[in-house]
């Protein structure tokens, strides 16, 4: 039997405000027609992500990316990512923080649809942006990343066959892995009965 109503948004209110997040509480109504409130975090400015997933060519190796998260109270093994300014496309974004992250030069070859990691709690919309990097172009021989001021990133070239063998490196041990990146390899990350 279908619903009797469409879930839908009545009223968004802002709670509290920071310099980067806006805390929300959402007026809703739901498929049975019950009105509800949900508490959600947004972006202050409501930008989205790029998440990208760069193959360098022809090895066929990943670049992946380690950083101290405070959130998390670690660091995290990620994809590099960064969101994307006012005025740029997902595409450039991507291409910029790649930049900026990791030193390496690519070209686009896709970016999907707006996806979400968190949704029971974050409002951000996140973009795969998948980037094909020519590993014998000179500028990608000896890449230099440019991070921004506080930003610390180790930053790994991995064969996908050689991600568990990364997973058991001694700085590994005590770092985090995100969810995205576990999702795109998950058949190659070590299991816990190893």
């Amino acid at each position: 039997m279908p619903p009797l109503h469409r879930s839908r948004i009545l009223q968004e209110m802002p709670k509290h405000l920071t310099n980067w997040l806006e805390f929300t509480e959402i007026d809703y109504q739901d498929e049975a027609g019950q009105r509800r409130r949900w508490e959600a975090v947004h972006r202050r400015f409501r930008n989205e992500a790029a998440i990208i997933v760069a193959q360098l060519r022809p090895s066929g190796k990943y670049i992946l990316v380690r950083q101290f998260r405070p959130p998390t109270g670690g660091y995290v093994l990620e994809f590099p990512a960064g969101l994307v300014d006012s005025g740029e496309t997902p595409a450039e974004a991507a291409l910029r923080e790649l930049s900026e992250e990791t030193g390496y030069q690519g070209v686009v070859r896709r970016v999907t649809e707006p996806m979400f990691s968190s949704p029971g709690m974050l409002g951000e919309a996140c973009r795969l942006a998948f980037i094909d990097v020519d590993e014998n172009l000179p500028i990608n021989k000896s890449p230099q990343p440019h991070s921004e001021p506080g930003e610390f990133l180790d930053v790994y070239v991995v064969d996908p066959s050689e991600i568990s063998k990364l997973m058991k490196k001694e700085e590994m041990k005590t770092s985090h892995v995100d969810i995205k990146l576990f999702a795109f390899f998950k058949d190659l990350f070590p299991s816990s009965e190893e």
